[in-house]
């Protein structure tokens, strides 16, 4: 999957176009999809896909408290 914020790039971190819309249901289905990844997948994809300015937490948010079904 693409990181939010190249996927949505006109919806800044903390918008609440992430908790409403088409921003809310990429970022859970990201969301769920990061946390399913191990640990060694998830440091390749964050060396690939750096958070820009703004999203400094977002990885680290995700491996604290991960997608729980």
């Amino acid at each position: 999957m693409r990181p939010p914020w190249i996927e949505f790039p006109k919806i800044p971190a903390g918008s609440i176009g992430w908790r409403m819309g088409d921003g809310e249901g990429y970022y859970n289905c990201f969301y769920k999809w990061f946390s399913a990844l191990d640990t060694a997948a998830q440091a390749q994809y964050q060396a690939a896909n750096p958070a820009p300015r703004g999203w400094s937490r977002f990885y680290q948010t995700i491996v604290d408290h991960p997608w729980r079904t």
